[in-house]
């Protein structure tokens, strides 16, 4: 598996991810998985781990540190990039709106790969939102308190953790990390520059996102389907990190678009 993954690009290569993304292995070593701005670095570290164990070196950038604010949304892709050594060629991982940030890190890292994790697909160019306009409209029914939202795990009405088998410290820590996000962050925007480069692919691991895979295999992109939740990356990392490696080995296979 990882001289297939060595095929997408240079000899040597990073994965990276937070909710976004990265990967390092032996042929193919970069890999930068990122997390989105929405849960912490918790989210994403057991995948990470499990990469690590496969002979491939992971990198989750952090856009702040505990303690420290939430950066603007425009800041996010600078502060991810800061975070992160220097590589030749990485693979970025996105999961959920970190699949945007995924994107702007592949054009300004010159990427080799994406990978959208139960991601939102990436725009080819233009004006960047960290949400759609109708979920901006459902952010502002939330109670917020002197205009601070509620954890994100507190948005929903249904039990996040469902068909998720975690433990009661691995909920509690998952919660633990997730920011406190004012309602006006999500105002902000940037601008997506040119990422077309890169080879990408798609990771679904939950059925919220089944259109979104459906629209990346549409673009002609490797779709890789698991059963599972959106919180897969925690739950279940070793089957995460396999489907990764599949998500590799398919990018290998295909043409940059």
């Amino acid at each position: 598996m990882r001289d297939r993954c060595a095929d997408i690009g240079a000899a040597r290569r990073d994965l990276v991810g937070r909710a976004l993304t990265g990967i390092r292995s032996q042929p193919h070593d970069r890999y930068r998985p990122r997390p989105q701005p929405l849960v912490g670095p918790s989210s994403l570290a057991p995948t990470g781990a499990a990469l690590e164990r496969r002979g491939i070196r992971c990198h989750l950038p952090a856009a702040y540190r505990p303690g420290e604010a939430v950066p603007a949304w425009r800041d996010w892709p600078a502060r991810l990039a800061a975070a992160l050594p220097a590589m030749d060629g990485p693979v970025i991982a996105g999961h959920s709106m970190g699949g945007l940030l995924a994107a702007r890190l592949a054009a300004d890292l010159g990427a080799a790969g994406l990978i959208c994790l139960d991601a939102a697909m990436p725009p080819e160019s233009g004006i960047v939102l960290p949400v759609e306009p109708a979920f901006r409209a459902f952010l502002d029914t939330l109670p917020a308190s002197d205009g601070t939202l509620p954890r994100w795990s507190d948005w929903w009405t249904v039990d996040i953790f469902e068909g998720a088998p975690l433990s009661d410290s691995e909920k509690a820590a998952f919660i633990d990390d997730i920011p406190a996000l004012r309602l006006d962050w999500f105002d902000d925007d940037w601008a997506m520059p040119d990422w077309s480069a890169a080879k990408r692919a798609y990771l679904r691991t939950s059925l919220a996102f089944v259109d979104e895979a459906r629209r990346a295999e549409a673009m002609g992109w490797p779709v890789v389907r698991l059963k599972g939740t959106h919180l897969h990356p925690l739950a279940e990392p070793e089957e995460t990190a396999d489907a990764i490696l599949r998500c590799c080995a398919a990018m290998g296979r295909g043409k940059r678009r």
